[in-house]
């Protein structure tokens, strides 16, 4: 066996070589000035970013939709890479390349806490007790397809997971070791990941738990609780100074705008049709988020070691903070897959944990399930970087539409369409009919190519499939000829219909017309 150091950083190496890889996909470049991810938009971390370069502000972000952790983070990256001489300049008059160097710089700040998660996934499970299963829990951590497929975005959902799986791993480091310091430092961790998505404050429950399951006689344990929520807050002030600096626009509004807005509003109203009539949120992530971000043979392993587990309470901070969060995602009506990223380090421990528990029983069987959990797993990881790696659908669709003189769309051209035109987000374009779901427009069209994205359609087939059937099947009749443009989803949970996050790399693009 390789000293925990060497085991450490290998795992590090491989996990962050999995999300290096394909890490350009995407990006801005000349003929397509923003992001395949809506996220990564001038209107969120990377417009804060540039208003923090071009000294608009000073250091106030003047968004906080998001904490500010994650937006000066990226502005130390990217720093750090205008040193080295890494950022590109900007041609006159264009600004696309700098949007695409402050993307560039957030992505690879993903990539390293990516990284880093699996390693402290793999000191955790040391400090659990399983050392023979460490190295296969920090390797199922690097292996997850969705903490892969996120850790190539400039986004908060990586680097909360990894301010989550440093916090479990100090409440437990506290708990085997009684040494204070590992105490305050969790709860700090705490507060870093709330800095960095404000819903992973429920991870602070995992050092109070553990201060409270301490034989020894802690002194005053309620004072030290109350003390700790303290130092939480100050924790997240420090990566999100301007909540006190400008609290009315980090408190924002009810118009998208802010904390008030992200906390109270957004849970509530949901995000379009995206998640409209999808039933129980517990339900929805437990049998659609969760597999696709995971797959079936890790969630089912997890679910063993919860019962392996369970009894020995040195594992209550890890599986207290495991429900904690998974509750709280079911009362919101925003139920995107990433939310269950931070499940990232439990899971992966429950399914080592009972992979080493079916060893300790059978040698062949242990090995027998180990292979399968990793396999399925590398499997999921695979097919999600695949898509990183090949040509994007909206890229090779746009290569065959440079000279079409007249294109019609259902929606406003936007991340999910073939860049028609450098410039553009969400808004008309010049050149660009949109007709909805509008049958007589369609009609109206004339020699029009109709492009078809798969995010256009794919809701109105769930909530309004009779219309939506009759407006296709007049499309199949007006352009006999269609052009299909795809990457396949392979080893996951193999359906149609996939998490809206999870298509972001590979929607279907279809092109009826000569």
């Amino acid at each position: 066996m390789p000293s925990p150091f060497l085991a450490a950083i290998s795992i590090f190496l491989f996990a962050f070589a999995l999300r290096f890889l394909g890490l350009d996909w995407g990006l801005p470049n000349a003929n397509q000035w923003y992001s395949f991810h809506p996220d990564e938009s001038t209107r969120q971390i990377v417009g804060a970013v540039g208003s923090i370069l071009g000294g608009e502000n000073g250091w106030n972000p003047k968004f906080f939709n998001y904490p500010s952790l994650s937006i000066y983070a990226t502005v130390f990256v990217y720093e750090i890479l205008a040193i080295l001489g890494q950022n590109s300049s900007a041609a006159l008059g264009e600004f696309w390349p700098i949007v695409r160097d402050i993307i560039f710089a957030g992505r690879l700040f993903s990539v390293f806490t990516g990284a880093l998660t699996a390693s402290l996934v793999f000191l955790l499970a040391r400090e659990l007790g399983f050392r023979k299963g460490a190295l296969f829990a920090g390797v199922l951590a690097a292996l997850v397809p969705a903490h892969v497929q996120h850790s190539h975005f400039a986004t908060v959902d990586i680097p909360a997971t990894f301010f989550c799986a440093l916090c479990l791993f100090l409440s437990v480091k506290f708990l085997n070791t009684n040494a204070q310091k590992w105490f305050w430092l969790a709860v700090f961790a705490a507060g870093l990941a709330a800095g960095t998505k404000y819903n992973m404050l429920v991870v602070l429950a995992a050092p109070l738990i553990a201060l409270w399951l301490q034989n020894a006689k802690t002194p005053h344990k309620i004072g030290v609780s109350m003390a700790s929520i303290g130092l939480a807050f100050l924790a997240f002030l420090v990566s999100t100074p301007y909540a006190i600096l400008d609290f009315p626009s980090f408190w924002g509004d009810a118009n998208g705008n802010g904390f008030y807005f992200e906390a109270f509003v957004h849970p509530k109203i949901g995000s379009g049709d995206l998640f409209t009539q999808t039933g129980n949120g517990w339900i929805y992530h437990a049998t659609f988020n969760l597999p696709f971000a995971f797959g079936w043979i890790l969630i089912f392993a997890a679910l063993g070691g919860v019962v392996t587990s369970a009894k020995n309470r040195i594992w209550w901070p890890i599986l207290a903070f495991g429900a904690l969060c998974f509750v709280s995602l079911g009362f919101s009506q925003v139920r995107f897959m990433r939310y269950v990223l931070p499940l990232t380090p439990v899971l992966a421990l429950l399914a080592a944990s009972f992979v080493s528990f079916v060893l300790q029983k059978s040698r062949a069987l242990g090995a027998g399930s180990a292979v399968t959990v990793g396999a399925a797993t590398l499997a999921g990881a695979i097919t999600v970087l695949g898509h990183f790696l090949a040509p994007d659908p909206r890229t090779r669709a746009a290569q065959i539409l440079s000279d079409t003189p007249t294109i019609a769309t259902i929606e406003n051209p936007w991340f999910y369409t073939p860049p028609f035109r450098p410039n553009f987000s969400g808004a008309p374009v010049e050149g660009v009919v949109t007709i909805g779901t509008d049958t007589k427009k369609l009609r109206d069209l004339g020699e029009a190519v109709l492009v078809v994205s798969e995010f256009e359609i794919r809701e109105k087939r769930r909530l309004n499939p009779a219309p939506t059937a009759e407006f296709l099947s007049e499309v199949e009749r007006k352009f006999p000829q269609k052009t299909e443009f795809q990457s396949e989803v392979w080893a996951l949970p193999g359906r149609n219909f996939v998490p809206h996050d999870y298509l972001y790399t590979h929607p279907k693009i279809w092109i009826y017309g000569d």
